[in-house]
């Protein structure tokens, strides 16, 4: 006995099941008819029968009016529970949802990684904008200030080169000639120190000092959702006391993919991040138990768009590029520490800076060696503070 065809059509609209079970009944509840599915999945023998002797589950109901239950348990089965109250007859569908919900699940996984790998991108982009809007600044400003600075430079040397061709000539004194160079000289010397102090200001810009844990930290709360689909276990063992000076943006970067790969190319295990010391050089380990690379494919590994195809997994071989290219802009290093079947560990190096910058009041009272000394220890790195007579010297006490 075939089923309605609104049941039929309200059960194609929510599943993509080929088939399912279906019991037709009388309004007493006694079994009418069934089809093959039912007969065998349920062990319906006859006719006749009251279907709350066979599914347990509904001798709770009075199965007098239209109801839905799902994820029911049976034996080995797993149901959707439809049922239908009408007249003459009541229907009771049940429609197996362990492969449906195994494509669902397959779907909403890949909906996830999609928009996982998106959000990388719209990332990578963002920064790759920044760049090169602050390139594009960069370039405007340098030129502006290059321009600038050779036009204050310019002045004192034409006025050096014109009394140098006017003693040359007598039509000035040695001593007038030399007080004026003199002056002049001084005045390269401030143009130089203030364009040095400039440029180092500049680099500072953007540098600011932070904990590597606490970036290693965030970024594997971010990662959480996409390594328990996995069951991936994430650690994080740098270092908590350890502060760096370097750009917070291009760390987050490099250690974005770093560990966005890793769980890419991991399907079981673990991530773990790790620090070490040595030799005025931090290093950090990004270590995952995935399937490795080949030696061959090792010496490619940072080529644009290269890519070794072990895994399910989709990338499209810039992230490395771009890590290792970020790394290079901040002095630091990026390379594959090794790489075999149980895993790969990639090694970000960062020097440490070792603070050997003072604070130096200068006192002579030859002002022209003073801004000799003075230039070569701002030169340094050093912060200069000058002083010519007794008096300027208790002024800057």
């Amino acid at each position: 006995m075939s089923l309605p065809k609104h049941i039929t059509y309200h059960i194609y609209q929510h599943y993509d099941a080929t088939e399912f079970c279906t019991v037709t009944l009388d309004q007493n509840n006694q079994v009418h008819a069934f089809n093959d599915k039912a007969q065998s999945t349920l062990q319906l023998s006859h006719n006749e029968q009251d279907i709350r002797d066979v599914l347990p589950l509904l001798a709770t109901e009075t199965l007098e009016e239209s109801f839905f239950l799902p994820f029911y348990n049976h034996k080995s089965w797993v149901f959707d529970v439809h049922f239908f109250a009408e007249k003459p007859f009541k229907y009771l569908v049940l429609v197996p949802v362990d492969k449906f919900h195994q494509q669902v699940q397959f779907k909403q996984q890949l909906a996830h990684d999609e928009e996982l790998e998106k959000m990388r991108f719209k990332t990578l982009f963002e920064t790759l904008e920044i760049a090169q809007q602050e390139l594009i600044a960069a370039n405007k400003s340098k030129s502006f200030y290059i321009s600038a600075l050779s036009h204050e430079m310019g002045n004192p040397l034409n006025a050096i080169s014109g009394y140098n061709q006017l003693l040359q000539e007598g039509e000035i004194s040695l001593e007038q000639a030399t007080e004026i160079i003199d002056k002049n000289v001084k005045k390269l010397n401030l143009i130089i120190t203030q364009a040095l102090n400039y440029d180092n200001q500049n680099k500072r810009n953007n540098q600011q000092n932070f904990r590597p844990h606490q970036i290693i930290d965030d970024l594997l709360n971010d990662f959480k959702p996409q390594a328990s689909n996995k069951s991936l276990l994430l650690k994080n063992q740098v270092s908590p006391s350890l502060t760096v000076n370097s750009s917070l943006i291009k760390w987050q970067q490099i250690f974005t993919n770093l560990i966005s790969n890793a769980i890419k190319y991991t399907d079981q295990g673990h991530i773990t991040v790790s620090s070490k010391t040595e030799n005025q050089q931090l290093m950090i380990d990004v270590t995952d138990s995935g399937c490795g690379m080949s030696q061959a494919f090792q010496k490619d590994l940072f080529t644009a768009w290269a890519r070794e195809y072990k895994s399910q997994a989709h990338g499209n071989g810039i992230g490395l590029v771009i890590s290792k290219m970020l790394a290079e802009q901040i002095n630091a290093q990026l390379l594959l520490h090794k790489s075999d079947d149980k895993g790969s560990v990639f090694r970000f190096i960062f020097p440490l800076e070792t603070n050997n910058q003072f604070k130096i009041l200068l006192v002579d009272d030859d002002e022209d060696c003073l801004n000799l000394f003075a230039y070569y220890l701002s030169k340094d790195q050093h912060h200069v503070v000058t002083a010519t007579t007794i008096e300027s010297l208790t002024h800057q006490l």
